[in-house]
């Protein structure tokens, strides 16, 4: 592919120009987050689908038994990869994003020090409670090996952060998506062999180790590899943490709860449902994550330096999330037919109507993530907690409200309010204490008139699911172009990557 040059810099797809603080403040930075957030989503969707394939080669092989025993395994040691993680993922981009030159090595090291001694506990107490639940020696041991493979990743994890930091977003997606066909690969080869669960455990270890070779190879130009164990250095990483870390577990159980409660309150029926409507909005949620986290190292650069520069990407990030949040909702709101049969059959065709009143959050979840990701550029974990904490407890209000009455509907409403009502915390935060200023709601109107016509596609006669999904996605961006409201740096960088190609 040919790359493109600004200045006397340049820069190919997959790469950056050799100092990352040069790149993230150019005009160049928004056409990088803009294709590595594609990038990204399209990398998430492709390892979602070799996800897909390795659990449905392990069903067959495994039958219900072994798997609903692999499942255990791979639940617990993932509980102890998301609780490693305590924040420090993010913070890691912004700290990386904002500090000197010759402080970014040090941070890495110690980062890599702080991740690896919280992940070695996480994963000696899975092993310690696999052997306490009397678990049985299989999957004991698989829990310590898959427990490896975790710590492996959590290096290859903090190693990634400079390439995060420097918009090599391409690389990033590229090593996930390695790690992701070794799996399958080795999964394929030991079925095939006939292996047992321990092997298969193990597959994850080779798949870490080539994600994490990469990696290396790819950063060992700009930090020392090696674990840092500096006490003040770890004080100061930690602080910046602890909040953030609160704010980020009370997000978690504020978007599982409603599973819970819908278990604790309604019937196993409607427990089923929404499960399964649930199960599906996970796997979206994570579009604006990807999207927006493959921001964040502007953002954090533009909160220490540019206010102007951060309500203009602010702006920009609330433009384009109205944009895909209002389509994705669409997308599922037409699509849920075929999605819920895809996921559960035909026992599920109920849940069809919960998957199209729950489709609808996505809209606020691109909205709220926008937001809070600005409030963690400027330090704002406080105002992340309360928010989190308030949308906590309007959820919890609202599930037992809603469920008794309405079932798995009334869920998934609970969960539609919370995401809106989340962004609205996150805003009031943001623009009552005057964080940002200068972002407007003006791109509401536009979005608003596209989709009208989009969504009245549901009234034409013969139209259905995948068709109807086609024929509203056309209507809705002819009219968002027609009206002029797709953003500028959208088109350019699009426009940019039609070039490079030809």
């Amino acid at each position: 592919m040919a790359g493109v040059s600004y200045g006397s810099q340049h820069v190919d797809p997959l790469g950056a120009p050799s100092d990352p603080v040069d790149l993230l403040d150019t005009p160049l930075a928004g056409g990088k987050v803009i294709r590595g957030g594609a990038l990204r989503i399209s990398g998430y969707v492709v390892g979602t689908g070799l996800a897909t394939v390795t659990a449905a080669i392990l069903t067959r092989y495994l039958g219900v038994a072994d798997w609903g025993r692999y499942v255990t395994v791979v639940s617990l040691v993932a509980m102890v990869s998301g609780l490693s993680d305590v924040g420090l993922s993010a913070i890691g981009v912004r700290e990386y994003s904002t500090l000197d030159g010759g402080r970014r090595s040090g941070f890495i090291q110690n980062l890599l020090g702080i991740r690896l001694v919280i992940a070695s506990v996480g994963v000696a107490a899975a092993v310690a409670f696999a052997v306490v639940a009397d678990y049985g020696e299989v999957l004991v041991i698989g829990t310590a090996v898959a427990g490896i493979a975790v710590l492996i990743t959590v290096l290859q994890q903090t190693l990634s952060v400079p390439l995060l930091a420097a918009l090599r977003l391409g690389w990033v997606t590229t090593l996930d998506l390695v790690r992701n066909a070794v799996m399958v690969l080795l999964v394929v080869v030991l079925a095939a062999a006939g292996a047992g669960l321990i092997p298969i455990f193990a597959a994850a270890i080779p798949a870490a180790i080539v994600a994490l070779a990469g990696n290396a190879v790819l950063v060992r130009s700009q930090v020392r590899l090696r674990p840092a164990f500096e006490r003040p250095e770890w004080s100061r990483v930690l602080r910046l943490s602890v909040t953030y870390a609160a704010a980020t577990a009370v997000g978690t159980i504020y978007l599982l709860i409603t599973v819970v409660l819908t278990s604790l309150v309604g019937t196993s029926q409607e427990t089923g449902y929404y499960g399964i409507s649930f199960r599906i909005f996970l796997v979206v949620v994570n579009i604006p994550l990807l999207l927006v986290t493959s921001a964040l190292p502007v953002l954090a650069r533009a909160a220490r330096d540019d206010q102007k520069r951060l309500s203009y990407a602010l702006q920009r990030l609330l433009e384009i999330g109205a944009i895909l949040g209002v389509w994705i909702a669409l997308v599922l709101v037409f699509g849920a037919e075929i999605a819920i049969k895809i996921v559960g059959g035909p026992k599920y065709a109920a849940a069809v109507g919960v998957l199209q009143i729950q489709g609808i959050a996505i809209i606020g979840t691109f909205i709220s993530v926008a937001l809070g990701f600005v409030l963690l550029s400027l330090g704002q974990s406080r105002a992340l907690l309360i928010s989190n904490g308030l949308a906590l407890a309007l959820s919890i209000t609202l599930t037992l409200a809603l469920v008794p009455p309405f079932g798995a509907k009334g869920a998934a409403t609970a969960t539609v309010i919370g995401e809106f009502a989340l962004a609205l915390f996150y805003a009031v935060a943001l623009f009552a204490r005057r964080l940002v200023s200068g972002v407007s709601a003006r791109f509401v109107g536009p979005v608003v008139v596209a989709a009208a016509p989009a969504a009245a596609l549901a009234l034409v006669p013969g139209l259905r699911s995948i068709t109807l999904v086609i024929a509203a996605t056309a209507v809705y961006f002819l009219v968002l172009s027609a009206l002029g409201a797709i953003p500028a740096e959208l088109r350019a960088a699009f426009s940019e990557v039609l070039r490079s190609r030809a």
